[in-house]
Formats: C-alpha cells, sequence, structure tokens
C-alpha cells in the first residue's frame, strides 16, 4: 500500500510497509552511532542523524491531536530553522511544502513524512531512527504499533569516560552515574509496556567482540538478509556523519575498545560511580570493583553531588526551554550544540 503526499514541486511517495519501522534506543555514548552506521550500510536501510528536535513534539498533548493553523505554521518554522535537522543532509523543501499544504497533520504523519523521504532520498525501503527519546518507547508504539526497538547498552563507567573526554563539564562521576541511571531506568519503564517480542537487548561490550554473529541476530530480527557490508560500515561512514564524532566511528571495529574505564578512570572515580549506579550495572552483567573504603565513597560521592549536580541540572533546564521556545517561536534553538555535516552528499 502506498500513500501519496502531494507537493506543488513533486510528489512525495510514502511507502507503508516500510512502514515497520524500528528504533534504536541507547544512552548516549553507549554504541547507538556504531550501531546506526552499522545498518546504515545494508542496502534497505536508512537511518538519519538523530531527530533530538522531535524532543518537544513527541508528548502525549501533540500526539493526541492534529496540528492546524498557526501550530503547524510555526512547525514548518521550526523544522526548517532548525540545526539538527539540517544535519540529515538532504533537501527539505519538498516535505515542508507536504507539510505546509495539509490542512492538518498528526505526528504520525509528520515522522512517516520526514523519515520515509530521508529513506527514498538515500534510495533504501526501511527507515530506522537512534533515538534519544528514553521514556517515550511506548508512545512510539502506540504510532508504530508493528515497531520493532534496539535496546543497545554499555558499561556506565565507559560511558562516563567517554563523555569526559567529549565534553569537559561532564567530569563528576556521580552525578554522570546518576544520569545514566536514571535514563536507563526511563528506558526500562518505558520498554515494560511493549510486547517482549518487540524489543532486542544488546550490550555494547558483546557487539564488538562479536559483530557479525550479533548483526546477523539483528538482521533476524528486523527480517532483514544480513550484507556483509554492515561489517565494512567504516567505508561509507562520512556519507552520514560528521567529524565531531568518535574517530573510531571511520575505522574497523576495534574489539579492545571495551573496558577503557579500568585503565582510564581513579580508584576513585570507580568508587563513586559504583556508589550511585552499581545495582544498575549488576542489572546489565557488569562486575563491581571491592570497596573497602565505603565511608570515605559516601562523602567523597556527597561532595561530588553537592558540586556537579546544580550545574547539571541547570544544563538540562536550559535545552528543555530552548526546544520549547524554538518550537513556540518557529525558531532555530541557538542555545543548543549540534555537530559537523556530513561529508559527502549522495
Amino acid at each position: 500500500m502506498r500513500k501519496i503526499i502531494e507537493s506543488k514541486s513533486r510528489k512525495l511517495e510514502i511507502e507503508s510497509n516500510n512502514n515497520i519501522p524500528f528504533f534504536i534506543v541507547g544512552v548516549q555514548r553507549s554504541g547507538t552511532t556504531l550501531l546506526r552506521l552499522l545498518l546504515n550500510a545494508h542496502s534497505e536501510i536508512a537511518i538519519p542523524e538523530e531527530a533530538s528536535f522531535l524532543k518537544p513534539i513527541l508528548k502525549r498533548s501533540w500526539v493526541n491531536r492534529k496540528i492546524r493553523g498557526k501550530k503547524k505554521e510555526k512547525l514548518v518554522s521550526y523544522l526548517r530553522e532548525n540545526e539538527q535537522f539540517q544535519l540529515w543532509n538532504f533537501d527539505k523543501k519538498d516535505i515542508l511544502n507536504a507539510i505546509s499544504e495539509k490542512k492538518s497533520i498528526t505526528v504520525k504523519e509528520l515522522m512517516e513524512i520526514i523519515y520515509s523521504s530521508y529513506a527514498q532520498h538515500e534510495q533504501k525501503k526501511k527507515w530506522g531512527d537512534k533515538s534519544l527519546f528514553f521514556g517515550s518507547m511506548e508512545l512510539l508504539y502506540d504510532l508504530f504499533p508493528k515497531a520493532k526497538f534496539i535496546h543497545i547498552v554499555r558499561d556506565g563507567r565507559d560511558v562516563f569516560y567517554s563523555w569526559r573526554k567529549m565534553d569537559p563539564s561532564k567530569s563528576h562521576p556521580a552525578v554522570m552515574a546518576l544520569d545514566w541511571k536514571i535514563k536507563h531506568g526511563l528506558v526500562e519503564r518505558s520498554l515494560r509496556k511493549i510486547p517482549k517480542d518487540k524489543i532486542y537487548l544488546i550490550r555494547y561490550e558483546d557487539l564488538v567482540q562479536k559483530p557479525e554473529f550479533h548483526l546477523k541476530e539483528i538482521s533476524d530480527f528486523l527480517k532483514i538478509d544480513f550484507e556483509q557490508s554492515m561489517i565494512d560500515f567504516h567505508l561509507s561512514s562520512n556519507k552520514y556523519i560528521g567529524k565531531h564524532h568518535s574517530e573510531l566511528i571511520f575505522k574497523a571495529i576495534d574489539n579492545k575498545n571495551t573496558d577503557k574505564w579500568k585503565r582510564n578512570l581513579t580508584k576513585k572515580e570507580q568508587l563513586i560511580y559504583q556508589a550511585m549506579a552499581g545495582h544498575s550495572l549488576i542489572d546489565y552483567n557488569y562486575d563491581l570493583i571491592k570497596n573497602d573504603r565505603k565511608l570515605l565513597t559516601f562523602i567523597w560521592t556527597g561532595i561530588d553531588l553537592a558540586i556537579g549536580l546544580p550545574k547539571r541540572l541547570i544544563e538540562l533546564i536550559k535545552v528543555r526551554i530552548a526546544f520549547w521556545r524554538a518550537l513556540r517561536k518557529g525558531e532555530a534553538t541557538k542555545t543548543i550544540k549540534v555537530g559537523d555535516m556530513p561529508e559527502h552528499n549522495n
């Protein structure tokens, strides 16, 4: 079955079999970009840069109604100006025209238009998403009842080390452990409302140790054929991401890219992180270190939270306000950093 959305410039064809989308979900720095590129290297799959611009829209208050009038005008303007949407790196004029010409639009229709148009541009049949919507999986499932979800997890201590290398402001182990723990809690609660056969859980560490084995499993889960090009993803990485990403993403998978926290975090940092997120680490079968300084760790953790948590909360509030204000005014999210454009257009 094919839906055709009319535009003055051309017809946008939305293939509704492709039509069974999938969503990659995981805490940032957990291998979501790697998994996106591995799957993007498949001849049938198109996964754009993360759609952070959908955050203020993917709410029950928006999903359960049609967007029309001034709200729709602001939405079109917001999409046109959004820097993150620009990283999708293809001409969006027809998409925006198609949305403008519709009397009203739902969030589901909006997502179908933008993701299917991206897949069409890439000459792929199936679209996926690298999602930041940690607590909204059940909402996505309501919108797309046939959708599948790939949940990727990485040792939180390596996540913290990766964050700290990229952004010195994220150097508080207790705060980043709390961040990791809360986000995984949101994902877990959200995924509990979705049938288990729609969910595939994988650890980053297992993926990089046996990439072909796990990619074959994921291919079966998504009902596609495994392709060798997926293993050779790094040969096409620069088509899909900018150089703001780790240089490792432009190289073949390195099975030694695990347990970096053991070499790069101090014993104090390891103990603080473990104090905040130890139970969650155990839940995903990560080993803990012996703690013979429990009282001192408690004090260290309290001090780290007292210093770092207010800064983190202010940062999160600023981001939320920036998205809300940009959508309300139909403008760019000026205070939010985005990455670089991919090197090549197709």
